[in-house]
């Protein structure tokens, strides 16, 4: 069943999942996903070329390629467990301080939220997140307490999965209540993967249908 919205505003309910990259462009991710609170706003643009080959006087071939997304997150602040689990920060044991390492990688991450709909809620998720440091930044206004807010730059890149037997590079995936409301219901429990066997869901457990977490999405 197709999605009853007309259109969607606001962004809330934001979450993330940390992961691993794997050599083949997969990823692992973990079993735990996160709030992410403060999301102001989110603009990620869609990546990729289209190319044209002109035969027999019109578009004879058309291929687009499909690169991801790459944007920016807007938060009242980046909360710190975040900046640990997905921009490689540190904490001190010794003295409680929280640092950069600038020799430590990013990790990947699966990000989640959703859009309010006319009619109902859209969940989504992007797959194959990293994300940079944000800029740091501060301002005197007149006594006036408006927080400084704080952006994160952000690339979507395609993920290899297998789904239904088959491997596919996939990138982003969404879902309302009335398409299914079990994987609607469990959308911020995991990380929800196309073909696997939703936790929770009816009919889970059938022969030849469940596959685990990080079966789906690792290979």
């Amino acid at each position: 069943m197709k999605s009853k919205n007309k259109y969607h505003f606001d962004v809330k309910n934001c979450r993330y999942c940390p992961g691993v990259l794997n050599e083949d462009g997969s990823v692992t991710y973990g079993d735990t996903v996160k709030p992410i609170y403060g999301l102001m706003s989110m603009d990620l643009g869609a990546e990729g070329d289209t190319a044209k080959t002109r035969a027999d006087g019109h578009d004879y071939i058309i291929i687009v390629s499909n690169n991801g997304y790459s944007g920016t997150l807007n938060f009242v602040m980046v909360p710190d467990e975040f900046k640990v689990d997905c921009l490689a920060e540190k904490v001190d044991e010794k003295t409680g301080m929280q640092y950069e390492d600038a020799d430590a990688s990013p990790a990947p991450f699966a990000l989640m939220g959703e859009f309010k709909g006319d009619k109902e809620g859209i969940r989504w998720i992007f797959y194959n997140c990293t994300a940079s440091r944000p800029k740091v930044a501060g301002d005197n206004k007149d006594n006036q307490k408006e927080p400084d807010a704080e952006e994160l730059s952000v690339t979507v890149s395609p993920m290899l999965a297998v789904i239904n037997g088959e491997e596919i590079n996939i990138v982003r995936g969404g879902i309302t209540k009335s398409m299914n409301a079990d994987t609607y219901n469990a959308w911020f429990k995991q990380v929800c993967i196309p073909g696997m066997n939703i936790a929770g869901a009816e009919g889970a457990g059938a022969e030849g249908t469940e596959i685990e977490n990080e079966e789906a999405v690792g290979i």
